[in-house]
């Protein structure tokens, strides 16, 4: 037992406290988050470029033009910005921190949504006469037309405003633009060719635009939580994102040990320190060390995120979404998978000499690890569901799948038998992988030449 904990440490070390594992995993995500203040001021104080040209119109129902030149305006795009930046902004409110809102908490949102929209567009419209020849105003907007003021040309249809005694619907307009257009330009264009189509449309048909615009308004308050201690902003948005960073937190600590493993047992193979470390320990000791050891740099990395996480959720009082039951078992499903993947890389790092060769042979694993990462929002969305129940109970898979349904906004319906037998099941498939990856890696660990196929080392494991 002395020799495995020695192994282990000696994994840990050489891993957890150099300068490249500091770097990466703590110093870099604090830095990032340290930078996310000058990013946002950043954005907020950058200014898109300003635009101004033309845009030519061709109306064929003879009662547009008056409406697209005021809804091209720039009093009009404004107005329609500002519209737009309010309803994003309160979507946001949504999802910021619990408190009281108000005025003053949505100016800084609302700053960086107008800042990313960029400056207010200049239009200036320009009629083109009935008899216009199309494909020549249209060869205006190429490069090499020659006009680089024009930015779009847009063809009301004759009916856009009043239907067709035998049409079902109105007409609407065709909108041809020069290459390489702002897409925000385009928005903006199309927003007043709507804008304008509609107004007409209304008032042709004896309705007031701003009496519809009221009608078609509801004021609603923002949506309100009653938890045990009093109300709160909603956190749908929040409770539904949960379970993808759960699983995010688990694939990393996972991942990352596993890849070590991974890496130090080629390393040590090709290098044939391995020849040297066999003089002292058992190929089930050095094995048993090795995991042991990246099992615990996994687990600084699970600590971190999820202290760096958990602090945000108590800093805002939502320590309720998640609780103490969901970390336990966060920690419980990251031993188990931390059990399997490790197995599997490190049979595979005995049996290969080079890391290129490892990639072909853990392809197959790691499409299957990551099936429960890949349909996340429907085990998500229906936890219950058979596909859901499936991939928990069955390993590799089951231990993020499982944390997905317990962290899902209908993990209080899900059967206490099905988490356990997901734990045993995990644990099963846990020691089955440790036990097959012992008999690979006595076998390949002093084994040079051509890598195996999954064959040879299924025979390896049999032959052992």
């Amino acid at each position: 037992m002395n020799r495995v904990l020695a192994v282990a440490w000696r994994e840990f070390v050489s891993t957890a406290l150099t300068k490249g594992f500091i770097i990466g995993a703590v110093v870099v995500p604090l830095a990032f988050i340290a930078m996310i203040p000058v990013i946002v001021m950043l954005v907020m104080a950058a200014k898109g470029p300003s635009v101004e040209g033309d845009v030519a119109v061709l109306d064929r129902s003879g009662v547009l033009l008056s409406a697209v030149e005021r809804e091209l305006s720039a009093e009009a795009v404004a107005a329609r910005r500002n519209r737009t930046v309010q309803a994003v902004a309160e979507q946001m409110e949504q999802l910021g921190p619990i408190g009281g809102g108000g005025q003053e908490d949505s100016a800084p949102a609302k700053a960086a949504i107008a800042a990313a929209a960029g400056e207010i567009p200049t239009f200036h419209v320009v009629p083109l006469a009935a008899g216009t020849d199309l494909d020549a105003e249209k060869a205006l907007l190429s490069p090499t037309g020659g006009d680089e003021r024009r930015l779009a040309i847009a063809v009301l249809a004759p009916d856009a405003v009043i239907r067709a005694p035998d049409a079902d619907s109105f007409g609407g307009y065709e909108l041809f633009v020069r290459p390489k257009l702002d897409d925000r330009i385009i928005s903006e264009i199309r927003s007043g060719l709507n804008a304008a189509i509609l107004r007409e449309r209304y008032q042709a048909n004896g309705f007031s635009p701003e009496e519809i615009r009221r009608l078609t308004t509801v004021a609603a308050a923002q949506t309100r939580e009653v938890t045990a201690t009093g109300e709160r902003k909603s956190t749908q948005e929040l409770t539904a994102m949960l379970p993808f960073g759960f699983i995010l937190l688990l694939m990393i600590s996972a991942m990352v040990g596993g890849q070590y493993l991974l890496t130090t047992t080629v390393e040590e193979k090709s290098s044939r320190v391995v020849e040297v470390l066999l003089s002292a320990v058992s190929p089930m000791q050095l094995m048993t060390g090795k995991i042991l050891g990246q099992m615990g740099v996994g687990f600084v990395l699970l600590f971190m995120y999820t202290g760096l996480g958990t602090g945000a959720l108590a800093a805002f009082g939502l320590m309720d979404l998640i609780g103490p039951v969901k970390l336990l078992y966060l920690f419980v499903f990251f031993v188990l998978a931390y059990l399997m993947l490790a197995s599997f890389m490190a049979a595979v790092g005995s049996a290969v000499n080079e890391m290129r060769e490892a990639q072909s042979l853990m392809g197959p694993v790691m499409i299957v690890v990551m099936l429960p990462y890949i349909l996340w929002l429907p085990i998500t969305r229906d936890p219950n569901s058979t596909l859901s129940v499936v991939l928990s109970l069955v390993p590799p898979m089951s231990p993020f799948a499982m944390v997905m349904r317990l962290t899902s906004t209908q993990a209080d319906v899900i059967p206490t038998w099905q988490v356990l037998l997901s734990i045993g099941v995990s644990a099963a498939g846990a020691y089955l992988s440790v036990w097959a990856a012992a008999k690979v890696f006595r076998v390949g660990l002093l084994m040079f030449g051509k890598p195996p196929n999954f064959r040879t080392l299924i025979r390896w494991v049999r032959m052992a």
